[in-house]
């Protein structure tokens, strides 16, 4: 019997005991985009630090090719001021799924880069066969856009949530989010 209440009494000290809570990710700066709808010959701005100035613009593109005798509809998006995006060799971003963490620093394959502009998707419409859609945001479902902005020369880590539209030939944007906190790593859709 002294065996069990030595046992109880170690366990109540035990569970009495402070212990911090850690919580790695930074508090966040939530966006309600609304679902806005991107169409082609449209554009959107979002202001993800809340500064008057417009941090990622959403925008499209004709590009007519005679020579292959195809036109292009483009559909990008383009990093302005002090916000970074991260691009590969082929001027690609990474597609986010929640859940996936954001880095402060590069990405495997990605750097950061400021006053830049990717390619999200491009419909090739040819004078024969059927139209397609390429690019790695083609099927995109609300996943998330990393990005940085940098102020006073600290990042502030974020995302933008947003799904394409093939059939609708849209971007449609959800959310967007910022670390409150610079030089803090953060997780896509959290």
């Amino acid at each position: 019997m002294k065996y069990y209440l030595t046992i109880i009494s170690a366990l109540l000290i035990l569970a009495s005991c402070d212990k911090p809570v850690v919580n790695p990710e930074p508090t966040m700066n939530y966006i309600d985009l609304e679902n806005k709808e991107v169409k082609f010959s449209e554009s959107a701005s979002v202001d993800i630090n809340k500064d008057a100035i417009a941090d990622v613009r959403f925008s499209t593109k004709f590009l007519g090719d005679p020579i292959a005798k195809k036109d292009m509809h483009i559909y990008l998006a383009s990093s302005r001021g002090s916000c970074r995006l991260p691009v590969d060799a082929d001027e690609n971003a990474p597609v986010l799924f929640k859940g996936d963490v954001i880095p402060l620093e590069n990405f495997a394959g990605h750097t950061w880069y400021e006053n830049t502009q990717i390619q999200l998707a491009q419909k090739i419409v040819g004078i024969t066969g059927e139209p397609f859609w390429e690019g790695l945001w083609k099927s995109s479902n609300h996943q998330y856009l990393p990005l940085q902005v940098m102020v006073n020369k600290q990042r502030f880590n974020g995302w933008i949530e947003l799904s394409f539209d093939t059939n609708g030939e849209k971007i449609i944007l959800h959310k967007a989010a910022i670390s409150k906190m610079p030089e803090k790593y953060v997780v896509a859709g959290i």
